[in-house]
């Protein structure tokens, strides 16, 4: 259903009405805007009714059962999405006695990941709640940013995939897959891959600033400031507070040989992050994939630790020379 957060759906199947209305996810259910329905015998819904919010109403007509469709405002045309995915095919709905235990190591493990700070518990947990329930998202969403932070990309990015794959719309599942292919991209051909995904995350949640920050970080690690500078700067306008954003401008504008448009975008990065903000500490190498499984950002250690200077020789050196490297590795 998109993002058509309270339209009403309307199905005939043989003459009975059957009424939905699309609800957003609440934190802990899955995260997905799909009504279901019960066909019982039937083969197939005869007409499908949605009243948007808006006072639209778009009918489609013979849609099969055993299938998830995927319906869009001002969309014709229905889009099939076969329910019998590689995985689904196999799994079963949970148990009772499942679903209890599913909860109990779902929550123990957010608790390890949150409170304790423990991600080898926690990533432990997690695996051990995709087991009893492996459609549940955000389990495999924060399993993957913990095997991520363990160094564990390629099984990160195999839990990122299975989440895609249970939901097709998952807006942080592509996100996160996309940070993941940059952050450890090798080659352009990679960072092509990362951009994708990212680019995907944003068609399906425009507004979502994170998205365009991480497609201005591609685009800046590809070698194309110009693009970088045009995404940023849209992500400074959809979030005032996008003190990343501000950051990164910066620099291109420093790198392009105006200092004085750099200092103003410092500044105003620094008025982003608000007057309570305090720089983290230095972050070594090795701590960056552990921090990494709570933010959405390839470079944002160093806007993280930035203390405020105002001189952009000062505060972009060491991001410039991250920049450098991570381009001659990509050339290679």
């Amino acid at each position: 259903m998109g993002f058509g957060d309270g339209a009403t759906v309307i199905a005939d199947v043989g003459g009975v009405k059957l009424r939905r209305t699309v609800t957003s996810a609440s934190y802990l259910s899955q995260d997905s805007r799909r009504v279901h329905f019960g066909l019982g015998k039937s083969a197939r819904a005869n007409n499908v009714e949605v009243r948007w919010l808006d006072g639209r109403v778009d009918t489609y007509s013979q849609l099969d059962a055993n299938t998830i469709w995927n319906l869009t405002e001002g969309d014709p045309a229905a889009h099939r999405k076969p329910i019998e995915s590689a995985q689904a095919a196999t799994v079963s709905a949970p148990s009772r006695d499942q679903l209890v235990q599913f909860w109990g190591k779902q929550r123990a493990a957010m608790d390890a990941l949150k409170r304790e700070n423990d991600i080898a518990k926690a990533a432990y947990l997690f695996r051990e709640a995709v087991a009893l329930n492996p459609t549940h998202e955000d389990s495999r969403y924060y399993l993957a940013n913990c095997l991520y932070a363990q160094g564990d990309t390629t099984g990160a990015l195999e839990q990122l995939e299975d989440l895609i794959r249970t939901n097709p719309q998952s807006h942080r599942g592509y996100q996160r897959k996309g940070l993941l292919l940059a952050a450890s991209a090798i080659s352009t051909a990679q960072l092509t891959a990362a951009e994708e995904s990212a680019s995907k995350a944003l068609a399906l949640n425009p507004e979502e600033t994170g998205a365009l920050l991480l497609l201005g970080e591609i685009a800046l690690l590809k070698g194309n400031p110009n693009t970088a500078a045009q995404r940023l700067e849209l992500a400074c306008r959809t979030n005032p507070r996008a003190a990343g954003g501000y950051f990164l401008r910066g620099y291109i504008a420093w790198k392009s040989n105006d200092a004085a448009r750099a200092r103003e975008l410092l500044r105003a990065a620094k008025k982003a992050r608000g007057n309570d903000w305090r720089p983290a500490g230095t972050v070594a190498e090795g701590d960056v994939r552990v921090r990494m499984h709570a933010e959405g950002s390839v470079l944002s250690s160093f806007w993280n630790k930035w203390d405020g200077s105002p001189d952009p020789a000062v505060v972009y050196a060491a991001l410039d020379s991250a920049v450098k490297r991570r381009s001659t590795r990509s050339t290679r």
